[in-house]
């Protein structure tokens, strides 16, 4: 899983949603969700509605990924860290309780 958290081209003040660059973001994840490679992806909340609520800075992804090598390339491909509107952290996850 990746935590995304604001990175040193983030521009304090400015909402999530609303940072340079935030569309190319979605246009990666999205393209991920696409191929397959997440099971789920989203922004951190401050107060719940989606864009009409309150987004906090910086997000979460669990993505599908062969081991933790495959998982830190799709996470640092994101063109955001890339660019440093965001930071990606990768950790791994023990699942022992699911449906």
């Amino acid at each position: 899983m990746a935590f995304q958290t604001p990175g040193p081209k983030w521009i304090q003040g400015v909402k999530y949603n609303e940072q340079p660059d935030f569309m190319k973001h979605v246009a990666y994840m999205t393209e991920m969700q696409e191929r397959g490679l997440t099971v789920l992806s989203g922004p951190f909340m401050e107060k719940a509605g989606g864009l009409s609520g309150v987004l906090a800075d910086g997000g979460m992804t669990i993505f599908k990924a062969g081991d933790r090598a495959e998982a830190e390339k799709i996470a640092t491909d994101d063109p955001t860290v890339q660019s440093g509107m965001l930071n990606v952290e990768v950790k791994m996850l023990w699942v022992p309780f699911h449906d």
